[in-house]
């Protein structure tokens, strides 16, 4: 493209020859030419290794080729001025959008905005990157300005004004009063000159006590108001004012103190200290909103909770201890499996996943459950990534990110409750529509009309059948009309995919959450509870004496079954090595024998078993060694030769028999001889 060197219009001899054609011999040539003084048309200058050739002193023709096809038709004197204006304007475009990033957002700034106590985190943030805006404003002058390419001051701050109008706009700054015009933001960063952070902070109450409640005011108030005791406001305007004239503060009528107090920004303050975190969460923050679940078996919500019913026990006595755990499918909203119980247990959970899975056949692709110690088990937790691709327990003590939550309220006031011995909705429902009639409650305890613990469980099933089985709306006759949840549950979709017999059984093995060891009496595991030693029996099904020969000692990854806890399956290095049984226990004493007849015989098979593996069993493998040695030629390690212990019984025997002959008379002195040095060189 051409260029200016030395103030003189120049093409360089690439330019003429690849892009506008010229033939490189010509061009040579004329240098050439123009260098001996033959010719004046081809003046150039060299700079380095490239050479210039100077675009006034050629030929028109060449001229017009350049202007055509470098300039585009545009004389290459114009066309390299439109170039630099170009090149400028995209210089003074890139500084404009850089002028956000120009804005310096003090750490100073914000720490001051928080410590007053009078701003959100959201407002702290905003108001220091005002401050920016407002820095940057002050530190444009015109020398600056020409700097970055602009004509004047007021070029460059149009656009700063432009970009921190869009960004008070889009709520990234703010501003005790809106700015709208370049000369109010002028304003503003004069006042920021002389006064600093001040000029963002006054003005930020907007009603008539501002000027009164200042930084020490509102830390008194907040102070007052946060107290956990929970004065009242007329409380709080009688410390504050008993207070005020010894510290100083202005006076404060109870009214002005309620508004300020009661400002969202302020009760987000002073709400978490007096009434605790977990109920100003539930009243305060923003809430979640999602779609509903798309298909039956994509989410499964887990909880447990009190029956709520009264029964009497075999004793007699009321009781109300009955505990239910529910396995809810949340698409439909059906119960699709639970379990009875006297307290939530890891046993409990399965029971509930396992009546879901055999019931309907299908499994979930998500759990979800509370983070109860029967629910975080590691055993728990194991069965619960086998049977989904996802689960995890809801945030605690939020009821409202636990669909089962809403399920089970319903269930007890819209089902449950028809049963004269329920107990009442929750204890802080408010609703005496909600709570049982201590009345009834009191002629079914005098009357002998509580049935039993049996009959209140068939009582318990019929209602889940009921909640199943009915429509989710009422018709103006008060009928429930609709799909059922059952049948809403039923729903075919192309991720459900029925689970086989096979498939079922293995969901529930569950890994135990430490490795252990196969020790002399197996592997001892105590759940719920309960103490059981497993083994891996022999073929015969006497004792485990193989398994003990092969991997006593070793360690194992443990999966259990907690629903079927007689049998565990042992891994090592991810692989199944066996499968270990409830380890056999056989009568104490002959008395205890008439109860278990065939307890003598496996006794002494045991017996004979423990004989058989135990030391004659290491005799005769030490001389299966030895053969093995002798037939290579060899010696056993670590021994000098001498003695039966050292050789194969057999030829131990064979020597002995000769020397025994020589003393007999019946063989030759060199054949024993040979014996001898037999003996004392093996």
């Amino acid at each position: 493209m051409p260029t200016i060197h030395n103030n003189i219009l120049c093409v360089t001899v690439d330019e003429l020859v690849d892009d506008c054609g010229v033939s490189k011999r010509t061009v040579i040539d004329g240098l050439l030419s123009q260098r001996k003084g033959l010719v004046y048309c081809w003046a150039h200058h060299k700079e380095g290794r490239k050479v210039y050739i100077h675009y006034d002193e050629l030929k028109d023709n060449y001229k017009l080729l350049i202007k055509t096809i470098l300039c585009g038709g545009v004389e290459p004197a114009l066309w390299l001025k439109n170039k630099e204006a170009e090149k400028l304007n995209n210089e003074l475009t890139e500084l404009c959008g850089n002028l956000n990033s120009m804005v310096e957002v003090m750490p100073s700034d914000v720490k001051t905005f928080a410590d007053s106590m009078l701003f959100t985190p959201q407002e702290v943030q905003q108001l220091a990157r005002a401050a920016g805006w407002l820095r940057l404003w002050r530190r444009m002058d015109t020398k600056t300005a020409r700097s970055y390419g602009f004509v004047s001051v007021k070029d460059i701050q149009t656009e700063i004004f432009k970009r921190c109008l869009n960004e008070q706009n889009n709520g990234f700054v703010k501003f005790p009063r809106v700015i709208t015009t370049q000369r109010i933001l002028d304003r503003k960063a004069r006042e920021f000159a002389k006064e600093g952070l001040n000029c963002l902070i006054n003005g930020g109450f907007g009603n008539a006590n501002r000027e009164k409640i200042d930084t020490s005011v509102h830390a008194k108030l907040m102070d007052l108001a946060g107290n956990p005791v929970k004065f009242s406001f007329e409380d709080i305007g009688l410390f504050y004012n008993s207070d005020a004239k010894n510290e100083g503060l202005p006076r404060m009528t109870v009214s002005a103190i309620k508004q300020h107090l009661n400002k969202p920004k302020n009760q987000r303050i002073w709400m978490y200290a007096r009434h605790g975190k977990l109920d100003v969460d539930l009243l305060m923050q923003p809430q979640i909103e999602r779609d509903a679940v798309s298909r039956a078996d994509a989410l499964w919500s887990l909880d447990g909770t009190t029956m709520q019913l009264y029964y009497r026990d075999s004793n007699g006595k009321v009781k109300s201890d009955l505990y239910v755990y529910f396995v809810v499918d949340v698409y439909s909203s059906a119960i699709i499996g639970y379990s009875v119980a006297f307290s939530e247990s890891t046993g409990m959970v399965a029971e509930a996943l396992k009546m879901a899975i055999d019931t309907y056949g299908y499994k979930p692709y998500q759990l979800q459950y509370d983070n109860g110690s029967a629910n975080v088990n590691k055993v728990m937790h194991s069965i619960m990534s086998n049977m989904s691709r996802v689960h995890f327990p809801c945030t605690p003590y939020h009821g409202n990110s636990k669909y089962i939550e809403t399920y089970i309220g319903h269930f007890q006031q819209r089902v449950l409750r028809y049963n004269e011995a329920f107990k009442g909705g929750n204890i802080t429902t408010q609703s005496l529509n909600s709570k049982a009639n201590p009345e009834l409650l009191k002629a079914l305890k005098a009357d002998d009309r509580l049935k039993s613990e049996q009959e209140i469980i068939e009582m318990f099933a019929d209602a889940v059948n009921v909640w199943n089985n009915r429509g989710e709306k009422r018709n103006s006759y008060g009928e429930w009309v609709g799909e059922t949840k059952a049948e809403k549950y039923q729903h075919e979709h192309a991720d459900r995919k029925q689970l086989n017999y096979f498939e079922k059984i293995s969901l529930f093995m569950g890994e135990m959450p430490q490795p252990y060891q196969y020790k002399q009496q197996g592997i001892t595991i105590t759940m719920s509870g309960k103490t059981r030693k497993y083994i891996v029996p022999d073929d015969n099904g006497i004792g485990d004496f193989e398994f003990n020969r092969l991997y006593l000692r070793e360690w194992f990854h443990v999966r259990i079954n907690p629903l079927n806890p007689d049998f565990i399956t042992l891994y090592k290095n991810g692989k199944l090595v066996a499968t270990a049984h409830e380890k056999e226990k056989y009568a104490a004493c002959v008395a205890d024998m008439k109860n278990k007849p065939n307890d003598a015989s496996k006794i002494k098979q045991f017996i004979a078993q423990k004989e058989m593996y135990g030391y004659d069993y290491a005799m005769r493998e030490m001389e299966r060694q030895r053969v093995v040695l002798h037939s290579e030629g060899l010696k056993a390690t670590g021994t000098d030769g001498f003695g039966w212990h050292d050789m194969p019984k057999s030829d131990y025997n064979n020597i002995q028999n000769k020397i025994e002959d020589m003393r007999n008379g019946m063989t030759d002195v060199s054949d024993v001889d040979s014996a001898k040095n037999a003996l004392l060189n093996w």
